[in-house]
């Protein structure tokens, strides 16, 4: 019997189950209805891969933290006697770091040999290496966070109507680098031109 024949003859078994009982219609039926939905979801779409949820929350951390910094800088400046109207900018040297919990496996081999002559031989054989302690978030493993490492602050812009008193200036700058605990150079204060804008 060739291919095309053995295809003949599975239709007409499937033609004579069709025409008998009512229950194999109805099995018959829902197995073809069954194959046919598997075969549809292969056309479907598929959702498109979103980045994870950890790489999303630290972008929003960082853009929360240079938010929040700025509007806290904008306070106390703006609080210092003749500055005026003002406007902070941060910028961010590394962003939020995490500081994954870790084990170390280490496992010591102690190998003792005698020789004829009572001779004792000691070998010791050190193996270590460290393992993140991963956690089931979600229906996937993911390192356990030890610590959140607050972002660097690079740079802090200051602009202001009273810049342009150099005691003005020099009562930002010092406000700045006491508040963020930066450097002096890392601050920069410039002059208001238009308060409006």
């Amino acid at each position: 019997m060739n291919g095309k024949e053995k295809i003949t003859d599975l239709w007409n078994k499937a033609i004579a189950l069709f025409k008998g009982d009512k229950k194999v219609k109805w099995v018959v039926f829902l197995g073809l209805a069954g194959i046919l939905l598997i075969l549809l979801s292969e056309l479907v779409p598929q959702k498109s891969a979103q980045p994870p949820q950890d790489a999303v929350s630290v972008l929003v951390d960082n853009e929360e933290f240079c938010k929040k910094t700025e509007e806290k800088i904008y306070r106390l400046v703006s609080s210092i006697q003749g500055v005026g109207d003002v406007k902070v900018w941060v910028t961010l040297e590394s962003g939020v770091e995490y500081v994954y919990l870790q084990e170390q496996v280490r496992n010591t081999d102690l190998t003792t040999d005698y020789n004829d002559g009572n001779v004792k031989t000691l070998r010791e054989k050190d193996n270590s290496e460290q393992k993140y302690i991963l956690v089931n978030k979600n229906g996937e493993e993911q390192p356990l966070v030890q610590k959140q490492l607050e972002p660097t602050i690079q740079g802090v812009v200051v602009v202001c109507e009273g810049a342009g008193s150099a005691q003005v200036n020099e009562q930002v700058v010092n406000a700045v680098t006491c508040a963020l605990g930066i450097s002096s150079n890392r601050v920069y204060v410039a002059q208001l031109t238009d308060p409006s804008k």
